[in-house]
């Protein structure tokens, strides 16, 4: 299944097809000054602020955490999407700051307590949740935003496996014990309807 996945969406975006996004995601920047803060908090602790952003795509959000002067780690099953983000990355000369990984993240995982930020935007994988709990370190942030099962009304053809329950993120991530900063669940009048979360793992001496 991975082969014929990352084969569907090289060749979506070799025809122009696929999610082409050089810009950053609204629930991203809307909280910027928490991302922000967190740089600066790792800077002074003597760390290169480092974040993971999950299924990345084209790069929109890496060359955003980059041009803050993150340390990004991007990974994705899309070797034609990871080309057009170094891409991006070069041409704003910001590609020593990126490190691009073409993954199956049915079985990927990443290592642990490694990031101080995981980001990730329109990809929902169920199992790989506890293991990018696993990967943030103490005190980092997680923002994630994907759809919610009213997409259906949008797109019927939806596999629902791959949409949230309204509410359910924000009641998984509290499960965990974690902060939750700010969190969106939409209903069915929004075209987009989308279940997003800001949270922070408790830091070590919590």
């Amino acid at each position: 299944m991975a082969k014929q996945d990352q084969q569907q969406w090289d060749s979506r975006y070799r025809a122009g097809q696929g999610p082409i996004r050089q810009t950053p995601r609204p629930w991203l920047v809307a909280h910027a000054a928490l991302v922000d803060a967190l740089a600066r908090q790792a800077r002074q602790a003597g760390e290169q602020p480092w974040a993971l952003d999950v299924a990345c795509g084209t790069g929109g959000v890496l060359l955003w955490l980059a041009q803050r002067g993150w340390r990004v780690t991007g990974v994705d099953i899309s070797q034609e999407a990871l080309n057009m983000a170094r891409s991006l990355a070069k041409r704003h000369a910001l590609e020593h700051r990126v490190q691009l990984l073409q993954v199956d993240l049915d079985v990927w995982r990443p290592p642990p307590a490694q990031f101080h930020l995981i980001t990730d935007f329109f990809f929902l994988d169920r199992a790989l949740l506890p293991a990018l709990a696993g990967a943030l370190r103490p005190g980092g942030l997680f923002i994630m935003e994907t759809f919610n099962r009213h997409w259906i009304r949008w797109r019927p053809e939806t596999d629902p496996s791959h949409l949230l329950e309204p509410g359910e993120l924000a009641q998984l991530v509290a499960s965990w014990g974690w902060e939750i900063l700010d969190h969106r669940s939409e209903g069915p009048e929004s075209r987009r309807p989308t279940d997003a979360i800001v949270a922070r793992k408790p830091p070590a001496d919590a």
